[in-house]
């Protein structure tokens, strides 16, 4: 008898041709993460030593079990089990025993082998059967092994990090944005990150907030590249004579992402992605989104478009981002304008960059940008 985790993903089974691509990408996460090795057979990974514990973290994963392998017979597969429920039975009301056969060998079906070891329980034990709600559940499967498991753990699903290339994510000192990264990750992508800030030194935001919110997302994608760029150049031009008619708001946001598509093109990220929700702020109406939008030739993915901000918040605490986002902190658009306009008049979003040469403010600011890898 030996003790393994079993780990079982969904969406993997669909990708057809491709699937082998996927499962290497989960198998190489999976050994990063728990340092253990894993054998990866049709349908399901078995992880040999490291540490279980962290594939609570591991985007692909369906769910996983800590399981015992046994002979592949039925004498075995009675006696572990029955040693296995003694242990466990402490006045227990109930059990169920759920028998999963791949191995068409075998020579009892899925049906017939949960009723030979469900009798012996209940005349060792003198358990109910319960199959709906019981106290104990006990899992066999019979695949290229057999396999026992009481206990259920659910994964992140999604896709392994890694398989859908990479993304730029602009990320704020808010809720959102940290929250939009996480959910580009559960897709598969390789999640990257812009910062802008308000201080004169890059070297500043090491000592805020963002190092702790990158500590966070880095659960789950370990490695990273987090680019810093100074806000003041953009801040400069707005205390000149300009009549902005509250669009300097999407100005910013315009030009902000004017430099994180430059990046991505140069670092080989193939999109951009924001922490907007559709009518969320005034800076995210339709319009003014759609104005943000244009500015680059880069897909704009913004994953939380239809949540709301309790939805937000909800999914931000169980990722352990939300306490980290809600420290006090300058962010650039909160102070960019108090009152901006819901819908952007793209005839004079182009007049105000042309008054402030936002092309040359992109290079400006693309020369000051600051590379930290983790």
């Amino acid at each position: 008898m030996k003790k393994v985790t079993l780990i079982h993903y969904g969406e993997l089974s669909l990708k057809g041709r491709n699937r082998d691509l996927f499962e290497i990408r989960l198998k190489d996460n999976i050994e990063a993460a728990t340092g253990g090795r894993v054998k990866r057979f049709r349908g399901r990974f078995v992880l040999n030593g490291g540490n279980p514990d962290k594939l609570e973290d591991i985007f692909g994963i369906s769910w996983f079990a800590e399981a015992l392998i046994v002979d592949k017979d039925l004498d075995s597969i009675s006696r572990v089990t029955l040693d296995e429920v003694g242990k466990r039975n402490q006045s227990l009301p109930s059990f169920g025993i759920y028998v999963k056969r791949s191995d068409k060998a075998f020579p009892y079906d899925s049906v017939e082998t949960a009723k030979i070891i469900g009798n012996q329980v209940v005349t060792q034990y003198g358990l109910k059967v319960d199959l709906k709600n019981p106290g104990l559940s006990v899992f066999i499967e019979i695949a290229d092994e057999v396999y026992i498991y009481f206990r259920k753990y659910q994964g992140l699903k999604g896709l392994p990090v890694g398989v859908s290339g990479k993304v730029l994510s602009l990320l704020s000192g808010g809720i959102d944005s940290p929250v939009a990264s996480y959910l580009m990750m559960k897709r598969g992508c390789t999640v990257h990150y812009l910062h802008f800030h308000v201080f004169s030194e890059n070297e500043y935001v090491k000592n805020t907030k963002m190092a702790q919110i990158l500590s966070r997302l880095g659960k789950f994608q370990k490695e990273y590249t987090l680019y810093l760029a100074p806000y003041y150049l953009f801040e400069t031009e707005m205390l000149r004579e300009i009549n902005t008619k509250g669009h300097e708001l999407v100005l910013f946001r315009r030009f902000m992402v004017k430099v994180a598509e430059r990046l991505a093109i140069k670092n080989g990220c193939k999109a951009l992605v924001t922490g907007d929700s559709l009518g969320q702020v005034a800076s995210q109406t339709l319009d003014n989104i759609a104005e943000v939008s244009s500015a680059v030739t880069l897909p704009l993915f913004q994953p939380l478009i239809s949540y709301d901000k309790q939805e937000i918040v909800d999914l931000a605490k169980k990722i352990g981002t939300y306490e980290d986002s809600i420290v006090s902190y300058k962010d650039c658009c909160s102070i960019v304008s108090s009152n901006p306009r819901t819908r952007a008049n793209r005839r004079y979003i182009k007049e105000l960059e042309e008054q402030i040469d936002i092309d040359n403010l992109v290079d400006k600011t693309h020369d000051l940008i600051s590379v930290y890898k983790p």
